[in-house]
């Protein structure tokens, strides 16, 4: 089935949509439909009996996302949470996953566990995979994630998760796009979604040097589909334009003025 054909054939009320499937592989999307612009794409990965949440979303996201996990498998045998960033809106359900299953185990950066803790119950522990540490993290299929640093795009913290056995990329907020009219799959233009996704680039992306570093990483990686957190997932088709977008893209402090040592020699006079 092509990807696009995803946007016609599902529930999305209701439903956990099956995006790629290899062997014993498989990647779901079991997200929000609210009316929400920033609405949450959430992903579950099933590989064989173990399933990860992918950037679990918020509280209010929780109970919805719980349905759809259990059309595919037992929402016990969820055993990791993929965490890209701190934000409430793709990591405050974290909340009732640990109290649904405390031995679920965190996979973020350490600068995010840090701000998640706020999150916790005082002194509740909790399992924690440090992606700085371990880049790596090899599946019982023999299917392997790769944990890519995204550092300021948008939070100092960030990291993206590359699956290398389906060639798909969760970038988190990377390529998010915020509209009303939603599709799971973009299929239209290219260009015609960039509108979309500037409103969030361009005030959020620290700037266009540490999109060019992001993108460095992907020189002998090959990608098939983004998925990001919010907007619309990316298929092949369209991922030379994406890559194109966020090249040129300019924001953040690319928009500051200049201040020069002589607009600011004021302060040797304090």
């Amino acid at each position: 089935m092509d990807i696009e054909d995803i946007n016609y054939n599902n529930d999305f009320s209701k439903d956990a949509i099956l995006l790629v499937e290899k062997k014993f592989h498989k990647i779901y999307w079991v997200g929000s439909t609210t009316n929400n612009v920033l609405r949450n794409n959430i992903y579950l990965i099933k590989d064989k009996n173990e399933g990860i949440i992918i950037d679990c979303g918020s509280r209010y996201d929780f109970k919805s996302t719980l349905q759809r996990v259990k059309q595919v498998m037992s929402i016990y045998n969820i055993t990791k949470l993929f965490i890209n960033h701190q934000d409430p809106d793709v990591s405050s359900g974290i909340i009732d996953w640990l109290d649904l299953n405390p031995n679920i185990e965190i996979i973020t950066s350490p600068n995010i566990n840090i701000l998640i803790q706020h999150y916790i119950t005082e002194h509740k522990e909790y399992k924690f995979y440090n992606t700085q540490k371990y880049p790596y993290l090899k599946l019982s299929s023999g299917a392997i994630l790769e944990f890519i640093p995204s550092p300021f795009m948008h939070s100092p913290g960030a990291v993206t998760l590359y699956d290398s056995y389906t060639k798909t990329l969760f970038s988190g907020d990377i390529w998010a796009a915020i509209t009303i009219n939603w599709k799971l799959v973009l299929e239209d233009d290219f260009n015609e979604h960039i509108e979309d996704m500037d409103f969030f680039h361009k005030n959020y992306i620290a700037n266009n040097i540490a999109s060019r570093n992001f993108l460095i990483n992907f020189k002998d990686r090959v990608i098939e589909t983004i998925m990001p957190q919010h907007g619309s997932i990316l298929a092949k088709k369209h991922i030379k334009s994406a890559f194109q977008y966020l090249k040129d893209l300019k924001s953040g402090t690319d928009n500051f003025k200049y201040i020069s040592d002589k607009e600011l020699s004021f302060i040797d006079n304090l």
